[in-house]
């Protein structure tokens, strides 16, 4: 049996096929492809994310005072040991009222000193008659005690030629020779005694003789003026104004104060920032399979619709987890908090990166 001739088809049944099976196919291939792209491009998951950083400063004042002719406004650009503004420490009249009060204080110290130093001469008098009397009672102790000498030796020559027995006897009231010998201990440990309060109140007299009274001891004076010189020079060079700087070159970030307020010594006036990023960094999100170490090479790629990326190397390594925002890529929902390991990195040359700005890091592990 023979087969059956093919029956011919139009172009236009031929296209209505094509639509029904190709297309869909074609549609697929396509939308697939163009997803792989756009995930490579724009949206691989990063393995963390961090922040471009600038140097900072805070311009503040070292004295209190009133802060006047404030230069400067949110957002100007400055140069390094530009002038800001100043601070009015202290009128001359305030100052002339410390010197005074100061000055009164030093002259209290003084009477103070001078009655101390009475009340030390008053004592040093009194110690002078008390050892004048305790040498003539030591004087008169040492006669006595040379008297029982020798009347101990006249006694013991007594007993040797056998005049009297030795002891306590009544005859013409002469003394016996125990008698002698207990006298002459009894006043040899009166004159030990006695010179060992001289020596002492010795002693206590050279020390109260080497204060004097500061009306005439000129080194105290001296220190005393020159306490107040000292103090003089100090208040008049804080009189005037403090000129405030700026530390470094930059773009003001916040003005924290206004001309005519009032300031305290070390409070935030003016904060600066660098217009130029110093380096990059980023929080490892969690689960963290891979450590950084220093020296391994980092991604960093910029948001945005044109994918911009550049190396950067790592410089430092945290030791602890910390809580840092996260941006979060889907429209409407805000910043979340999450733990993530700090790590420091350098800012790649050819990226045109701005300080604050999010960017999107791919660590590179070293082999």
């Amino acid at each position: 049996m023979s087969s059956l001739p093919l029956i011919p088809r139009s172009a236009s049944l031929r296209w209505r096929e094509f639509r029904f099976q190709g297309v869909p196919l074609f549609l697929f291939a396509a939308a697939l492809v163009t997803a792989v792209v756009l995930w490579r491009t724009a949206w691989t998951p990063t393995a963390f994310v961090g922040e471009v950083q600038a140097t900072e400063a805070v311009v503040s004042s070292v004295e209190p005072g009133l802060l006047l002719d404030l230069a400067v406004d949110d957002l100007e650009t400055v140069t390094n040991r530009q002038v800001l503004g100043r601070v009015q420490v202290k009128s001359p009249e305030a100052a002339t009222a410390e010197i005074d009060a100061m000055k009164t204080d030093l002259q209290v110290m003084r009477v103070r000193m001078t009655q101390d130093q009475n009340r030390n001469d008053l004592g040093y008098q009194q110690a002078r008659v008390d050892l004048q009397l305790r040498r003539l009672e030591l004087a008169s102790a040492r006669i006595r005690l040379q008297q029982a000498e020798s009347e101990l030796q006249r006694v013991t020559r007594l007993v040797e030629d056998k005049v009297f027995s030795k002891g306590i006897t009544q005859m013409r009231n002469e003394f016996g020779y125990d008698v002698a010998v207990r006298d002459r201990d009894l006043l040899r440990k009166e004159v030990e005694d006695k010179t060992q309060v001289v020596t002492e109140l010795e002693r206590t007299l050279e020390q109260l003789r080497s204060s004097d009274v500061p009306g005439r001891n000129p080194a105290i004076n001296d220190a005393i003026d020159a306490a107040i010189a000292a103090q003089e020079k100090l208040l008049k060079e804080t009189v005037g104004s403090v000129t405030l700087r700026a530390p470094l070159a930059g773009v003001v970030k916040k003005v924290l104060r206004r001309s005519g307020e009032n300031v305290v010594a070390g409070e935030p006036i003016i904060e600066l920032g660098s217009d130029k990023p110093k380096r990059i960094i980023g929080f490892v999100r969690q689960p963290i399979t891979y450590l950084p170490k220093e020296g391994d090479q980092v991604e960093v790629r910029k948001r945005g619709g044109r994918s911009q990326a550049g190396l950067a190397t790592v410089i430092r390594v945290g030791s602890q987890l910390q809580l840092f925002t996260q941006p979060l890529r889907i429209r409407g929902f805000a910043a979340a908090l999450e733990r993530g390991l700090p790590v420091l990195l350098t800012v790649p040359d050819n990226l045109d990166l701005l300080p604050g700005e999010t960017v999107d890091l791919v660590l590179k592990p070293s082999r």
